[in-house]
């Protein structure tokens, strides 16, 4: 768990470095208070007051430190401000139900085949892989846990948002009973309202929230006596009847309202991403609509936001000891001096003579980097001493890719880039260590072998 920090707006205000993306942790942080009991987090749930408070949804855990779906992926987004963990449900050929979001262990796994053509025996002999797992990804020590596991693990700590398992709710519920922890379980689902009525009737303690989509709106306002506790919102234009302030205003009179921002189409194109740029693109925007839950890839991030962090302050240090170089930006001049570029761009066909310069459901970055391309670019130190030069980068493979850095000649060595498990799991990588004067430097990225990576900037911290 990294440290949470909040800082003292109006202090740092005359020493913040102007960027364009998401901020930095200042170099004298206050502590955030963190760790709500399970009755507060149970009474925000059921709270729907206009200023009710926002409330995390970490999705699959936090699959950034653990492998998705893992317990230690479930007990570390605990530990970084979410209240509810989501979590996807999927049942043994025994009929145990255990924790996997795809129909096969394919994905995450050193095995093969369905879930449920594996007994737990065999589903407990796999190893779980980092991150979002792939072909290439690294097997870890973590294994796949039960969902009685689970809950076990949750008791008193936090909520855990059932995915997948509607079909399979009733033996769910069975496991929610036996772990006395059926008031921890967020049933979800898209049934019709008396099938999802039918069931909430069995136990007041059972906690349902209900999927709606563009034909499926009109369900709010009909389910007869107990309300869903919330209603997931899953809208791609803003012109979609669900999300209509009149339709939000109606689901809030009983119910909260969440919304997905890991991708474009759950929330149009406010996502987790588009909020580390500028949170007007993304988190912001979306509470202006109504909502007051979000699901997210980025736990860390959306709870210091909510706790009154300037995101310009995110992983990001002040008093000049901080620079950033958008990749997105290098110097002028076109193909052959400011960048070299061996194929037409992939990116956007509009504009043929430009880098690979993508949007990654929110992020923009540099990508489709082939052997022996380069961009140079300017980057204006304001403190002369020994730089940690870092790139945040993602890639969904193994190779990632490798380059080096030249400074006017004198190259870094070949850096052999990391596979983050998929194109939107960008994090800062270690590039190399530098000591750089006060002033201006030309420096080059140059592609030594190719790879799947996308470069979003480069980062120099201060660390003398």
């Amino acid at each position: 768990m990294k440290l949470k920090k909040l800082f003292l707006l109006g202090l740092l205000a005359s020493v913040l470095v102007p960027v364009q993306q998401a901020g930095a942790t200042a170099s004298s942080p206050i502590a955030v208070q963190e760790g709500k009991s399970f009755e507060q987090i149970h009474a925000e749930l059921l709270d729907h007051s206009e200023d009710a408070p926002l409330m995390i949804l970490a999705h699959r855990g936090q699959w950034r430190e653990y492998p998705e779906n893992s317990l230690a992926a479930i007990n570390e987004a605990i530990e970084d401000g979410a209240e509810i963990v989501e979590i996807d449900v999927q049942l043994t050929a025994d009929g145990v139900p255990v924790l996997m979001h795809d129909t096969t262990v394919d994905r995450t796994t050193n095995g093969k085949g369905k879930v449920s053509d594996l007994t737990l025996a065999q589903i407990k002999n796999l190893r779980l892989k980092e991150g979002l797992g792939g072909k290439t990804a690294a097997l870890t020590k973590h294994k796949i846990p039960t969902l009685k596991e689970v809950m076990l693990a949750v008791k008193d700590r936090a909520i855990v948002n059932l995915d997948k398992g509607w079909e399979i709710r009733d033996k769910m519920y069975e496991v929610l009973v036996k772990t006395d922890t059926v008031d921890h379980g967020l049933f979800k689902g898209s049934p019709n309202v008396e099938e999802a009525a039918e069931f909430m009737a069995k136990d007041p303690e059972i906690l349902y929230m209900h999927i709606i989509l563009d034909d499926s709106a009109n369900t709010v306002g009909t389910f007869p006596g107990r309300q869903p506790v919330g209603y997931e919102i899953v809208f791609d234009d803003l012109a979609d009847p669900q999300i209509q302030p009149e339709k939000v205003k109606q689901i809030k009179k009983n119910s909260r309202v969440l919304v997905n921002v890991m991708w474009y189409g759950l929330a149009a194109k406010y996502t987790d991403e588009a909020s580390l740029r500028d949170v007007n693109l993304g988190w912001k925007a979306v509470t202006k609509l109504g909502v007051n839950m979000m699901q997210t890839d980025n736990i860390e991030a959306i709870d210091y936001w909510r706790n009154g962090g300037n995101m310009r302050h995110w992983e990001y240090d002040t008093g000049n000891r901080t620079v950033r170089v958008q990749a997105e930006d290098p110097l002028g001049g076109g193909q052959g001096t400011g960048y070299f570029d061996q194929d037409a761009n992939r990116c956007n066909t509009a504009d043929q003579d430009s880098i690979d310069v993508c949007e990654i459901d929110g992020a923009i970055a540099v990508s489709h980097n082939m052997d022996g391309e380069w961009a140079k670019y300017k980057v204006n130190i304001k403190k002369s001493g020994t730089y940690k030069i870092s790139g945040r980068v993602s890639a969904a493979a193994t190779p990632a890719g490798n380059i080096n850095l030249d400074w006017a000649g004198e190259t870094s060595g070949e850096i052999e880039l990391k596979n983050t498990t998929h194109k939107r799991a960008f994090e800062l990588q270690n590039l190399e260590y530098r000591y750089l004067k006060k002033g201006t430097h030309i420096f080059t990225v140059k592609v030594t072998s190719p790879g799947s990576y996308n470069l979003d900037y480069i980062q120099f911290d201060l660390k003398d």
